[in-house]
C-alpha cells in the first residue's frame, strides 16, 4: 500500500519530467546538422557535395598570405569566378592592422572582389570569407570550406532571378595575420560613396573554428538584421555576441563593424582540437557542416538581397526559441529586468498566507551562491588537475578531442553539490520556497546583465518572469500539502531549459575545457530549478548513498578519461618544438611550450625553462622549455640602402629590410632604452610611435606579414643619442634540416598556430 501511495505521489513529478524532456529535445533540434545534399541536387539548392568538390583547388596544402601556394589558390578562385560569369578583380595593397597597437601589424595582401549587380540596389550585401590559411594548416574548415561555399552560392544566385540589391563577393587575404585583407578593403574604399553610407553595406561573414558542428550566427553587428537571421534558420543568441565582445578574438567582421557597416557572423565550431593545426584538412571536414553553412548563408543573402538596405531598425535582443528567432527592442531589456526583480517581493507578499515562506525562500537565496561558486571551482580545479596529470592537454589550450567525457564528469560532481545544497535547504524550506529563492537570483542577474551585458539579460529575465507566474498559479489554486506544488516548482524550469540549455551546449565547444567554469555556472542555475523533481525526498541514507555513487562516477569519469585518453593518426597528440638561431652570436636553441614529457621532443629539452624577452622579443611573456641545438646554415634578415639624417634633434632613419625567402613574417623591434620612437612608415603605412622606456629595451615593434622578396621600406623618426638598435626576427614554417629535430609521426602533430611549434626563428641585430 505504501509503495502504491509513493508511486501515486511520483506521478506528478514524472509528468513534469516528461514535459521538461520534450522541451529539451525541442530546444536542441537547431543543434542538429543538415544532411549534405548530393551533386545531383536541384540547381537552386545548395549542395555541400558540389562545394566540397572545389576544395582540392583551395585547401590541399597550407597557403598563408604571400606564399606561392596562396598564389595558386588565388589563380584558381579567379578562374572559377570567371567561369561563373563574373569579372573578378584582384586588389593588392599594403594594409596596417591595429596601427596603434604594439606590435603594430602590417602586411602585403591581395583580395579578390567581384559583383553580382542588383536590379534596383538600395545597398549591397558583402559576402566574405578569407582564402588564406595559417602557415601550418591546409585550412579546409578555416576557411576553405566557406570560400567553396561562396562559389556554390554564386552559382545558385547566377542561375536564379536577379535580386534587388548588389551582391558583392570578397575573398580576403591576410586574415590570419591580423585581419589585413578586410582592413585593406575598408582603406581602399575610404572617401568613396560606399564609405560615406556604411550602414547600407551588410556583411555576411563565414568562419570555421573546427571541422564540424552546427552553424551558429554568433554575432550581429548593427541593427535591423533579425529578419535575415530568421530566414537563415540557424541557431543564434545575443548572449554569444555579448560574450564574444569580451574575448580576445576577432574576425573580418570586426574591421567592417568598426567602419560602420552592419553584418552577421556565421561559424561552425565543433572539433576545435583540429583548429589551426595540420589536421584541418579535407578528409576531416564534415560535409554536413558545409551544408548547414551554405543553407544559412544563402537564405540570409537572399533575404538581404531583396530588402531595403537603406533602412535599419532599433538595436535588439534576439535568441533562438525552438524553430524561430525571437527579437525585441533593446530599450525593453532594463524595464523587463526591473519588473522581474520587483516580481519577487510581490510574489512573496502574495504567497505569504498561501504557504510560501519568505524566510525559507530567503534562506535558499542566501546560500544558493555557494553552488555557483562551487560550479566555477569544479570547472577551474578540474582543468588545473587535468593539466597537472596530462601536460599534453595544456598544449591544446582546452580544445580536447574528447571534451564530452570530461564535461560529463564535471557535471556529475556539480549534481552532487546541488543535491547536497537542496537537501540542506529543505530542512527549513519547502520545494516552492527554494524555487522562489533561485528565481530571485535569476531576477537579480537579469538586472545586472541588463546594465552590464544587455545581450545576455534575456537568459535570466524570461525564466524568472515566467517562473514567478508559474509559482503564483499553484499558490492560488492548491493546498499547502498538494504534490502539485513541487511539480509546479519543476515546471518553472521549462523556459530555462528552452533558453539556457542550448547556450550551455554551445559554450562547451566554443570555450573548451579550460573555460568550462562558465557553462557549469549556467548549468547550475538551470539544474537548481529541476531539483524539486526529487520530491518526495527519499530517506536520508538513500540520498547520501546516491550522492556518493554519483561523486564516485564523476571522479571516475575524469580519472579514467585522463588515464586512457590516447592519440591516433585521426586524433594526433599536440607537441611543441621551435628552433631559434641568434645569428649575432651563432647560438642555436630549441624552444617549446611543452615539457620534457613530450614524446621524442622532450629528450632534447635539456635546459631549465627560461624567458627570452630580450634575446627573442616575439617570444616574450612566457617561460619556454629549451635545449641547445646545432647551428644550421640559415639565411638571415638583411638590410640595404640604410641612411640617416638629423634635424632639430630628430633622426630620420631609412632602411630596406629583407627577410629570408621562406619567411612568412618578420618582426622588427626597436631598443627604446635610449631612444624615443616618434613615428614610422612601413611600405607607406603610417605607424604610431611610443615613449622611451629606460628600464625596458625592445618596447616598440611592428610585425610584417607576407614580406615581399625585395624587402620592406622602413622610415623611423626617433630621438636619442647614438645609433638606434633594431632587432629583426624572421619566422618560417618547419625546422631546419640537419639540426636533429624529431619529425612528428602519424600520432603526433605540431600544436595549434600561433605558437613556436614547427617554426624557425632567425634573429639579427642592426644598429642604424
Amino acid at each position: 500500500m505504501q509503495v502504491l501511495t509513493m508511486m501515486r505521489r511520483r506521478i506528478p513529478a514524472l509528468a513534469a519530467l516528461l514535459l521538461l524532456l520534450l522541451t529539451a529535445v525541442a530546444a536542441m533540434l537547431p543543434l542538429r546538422t543538415a544532411e549534405p545534399r548530393p551533386a545531383s541536387a536541384p540547381v537552386g539548392d545548395f549542395s555541400a557535395t558540389r562545394a566540397v568538390a572545389r576544395l582540392g583547388g583551395i585547401a590541399k596544402v597550407p597557403h598563408p598570405a604571400g606564399s606561392a601556394a596562396q598564389s595558386d589558390v588565388r589563380e584558381y578562385l579567379v578562374g572559377e569566378l570567371r567561369k561563373l560569369g563574373l569579372r573578378p578583380e584582384v586588389q593588392t595593397r599594403v594594409a596596417p592592422s591595429r596601427a596603434d597597437g604594439n606590435p603594430a601589424i602590417v602586411g602585403s595582401v591581395s583580395n579578390i572582389h567581384a559583383t553580382i549587380p542588383g536590379k534596383k540596389s538600395t545597398g549591397r550585401v558583402l559576402v566574405v570569407a578569407h582564402y588564406d590559411s595559417v602557415p601550418i594548416a591546409p585550412g579546409a574548415a578555416d576557411d576553405g570550406s566557406n570560400v567553396a561555399a561562396i562559389l556554390e552560392i554564386v552559382r545558385i544566385l547566377k542561375a536564379g532571378p536577379q535580386l534587388r540589391n548588389d551582391i558583392e563577393l570578397l575573398f580576403t587575404d591576410g586574415e590570419e595575420q591580423g585581419l589585413l585583407g578586410a582592413q585593406a578593403f575598408v582603406d581602399a574604399e575610404a572617401g568613396t560613396r560606399r564609405a560615406a553610407v556604411p550602414q547600407q553595406t551588410v556583411v555576411v561573414n563565414m568562419e570555421g573554428r573546427g571541422p564540424s558542428g552546427p552553424v551558429v550566427m554568433f554575432q550581429m553587428a548593427g541593427t535591423g538584421l533579425a529578419p535575415a537571421v530568421r530566414a537563415s534558420g540557424t541557431l543564434t543568441t545575443s548572449f554569444s555576441a555579448a560574450i564574444y565582445e569580451l574575448l580576445p578574438n576577432d574576425t573580418d567582421l570586426t574591421v567592417f563593424d568598426e567602419a560602420g557597416m552592419r553584418g552577421l557572423n556565421f561559424a561552425f565550431m565543433d572539433g576545435s582540437a583540429h583548429y589551426h593545426t595540420a589536421h584541418d584538412d579535407i578528409a576531416r571536414l564534415d560535409p554536413a557542416s558545409v551544408q548547414d553553412m551554405g543553407d544559412a548563408a544563402l537564405a540570409a543573402v537572399r533575404q538581404l538581397g531583396g530588402s531595403d538596405l537603406s533602412r535599419s531598425g532599433p538595436d535588439a535582443t534576439y535568441f533562438s526559441l525552438f524553430a524561430t528567432v525571437v527579437s525585441y527592442p533593446a530599450w525593453l531589456v532594463l524595464p523587463l529586468a526591473v519588473v522581474t526583480l520587483l516580481g519577487v517581493p510581490l510574489l512573496l507578499w502574495f504567497g505569504r498566507r498561501r504557504g510560501l515562506s519568505p524566510d525559507g525562500a530567503g534562506r535558499a537565496a542566501m546560500t544558493f551562491p555557494l553552488t555557483l561558486i562551487g560550479a566555477a571551482v569544479i570547472g577551474l580545479a578540474g582543468w588545473w588537475a587535468l593539466g597537472l596529470a596530462r601536460p599534453d592537454f595544456v598544449l591544446s589550450e582546452g580544445s580536447m578531442f574528447h571534451l564530452g567525457r570530461y564535461a560529463w564528469g564535471e557535471a556529475l560532481l556539480l549534481l552532487v553539490l546541488l543535491v547536497a545544497w537542496y537537501r540542506w535547504a529543505r530542512r527549513k524550506a519547502s520545494p516552492l520556497d527554494i524555487v522562489v529563492g533561485v528565481l530571485g537570483w535569476f531576477a537579480l542577474l537579469a538586472v545586472v546583465c541588463a546594465v552590464l551585458l544587455p545581450g545576455a539579460a534575456y537568459l535570466f529575465t524570461w525564466p524568472a518572469l515566467i517562473g514567478l507566474a508559474f509559482v503564483a498559479v499553484p499558490l492560488r489554486f492548491t493546498s499547502v500539502n498538494s504534490p502539485w506544488r513541487a511539480v509546479a516548482g519543476a515546471v518553472t524550469a521549462v523556459p530555462a531549459v528552452a533558453l539556457v540549455l542550448p547556450v550551455v551546449l554551445l559554450l562547451l565547444p566554443a570555450l573548451g575545457l579550460s573555460l568550462t567554469a562558465a557553462p557549469l555556472v549556467l548549468a547550475a542555475l538551470l539544474a537548481a530549478l529541476l531539483l524539486s523533481l526529487l520530491e518526495p525526498l527519499p530517506p536520508r541514507r538513500a540520498v547520501t548513498a546516491g550522492m556518493l555513487a554519483v561523486a564516485v562516477a564523476g571522479v571516475g569519469t575524469l580519472s579514467v578519461g585522463t588515464a586512457l585518453d590516447g592519440y591516433s593518426a585521426d586524433e594526433p597528440r599536440p607537441v611543441s618544438l621551435g628552433y631559434v638561431l641568434e645569428s649575432d652570436t651563432g647560438k642555436a636553441t630549441w624552444v617549446s611550450l611543452g615539457d620534457t614529457s613530450q614524446p621524442a621532443v622532450g629528450k632534447i629539452l635539456t635546459g631549465e625553462p627560461a624567458r627570452y624577452d630580450d634575446r627573442i622579443p616575439p617570444l616574450a611573456g612566457v617561460a619556454l622549455s629549451n635545449g641547445a641545438a646545432k647551428a644550421a646554415p640559415l639565411d638571415t634578415p638583411r638590410t640595404k640602402n640604410a641612411s640617416a639624417t638629423e634635424a632639430d634633434g630628430v633622426r630620420t632613419i631609412r632602411v630596406r629590410i629583407q627577410a629570408p625567402a621562406d619567411a612568412h613574417s618578420i618582426d622588427v623591434h626597436a631598443d627604446t632604452g635610449d631612444h624615443q620612437i616618434l613615428d614610422a612608415t612601413v611600405e607607406g603605412a603610417k605607424l604610431a610611435g611610443g615613449p622611451k622606456h629606460p628600464q625596458g629595451d625592445w618596447d616598440w615593434s611592428f610585425s610584417y606579414a607576407a614580406p615581399p622578396a625585395d624587402g620592406i621600406e622602413v622610415v623611423i623618426r626617433t630621438r636619442g643619442k647614438g645609433p638606434l638598435p633594431l632587432r629583426v626576427v624572421s619566422t618560417a614554417v618547419g625546422l631546419p634540416d640537419g639540426a636533429g629535430a624529431p619529425a612528428p609521426d602519424a600520432d603526433r602533430s605540431w600544436a595549434s598556430w600561433p605558437s613556436v611549434a614547427g617554426q624557425t626563428f632567425v634573429v639579427r641585430t642592426f644598429r642604424l
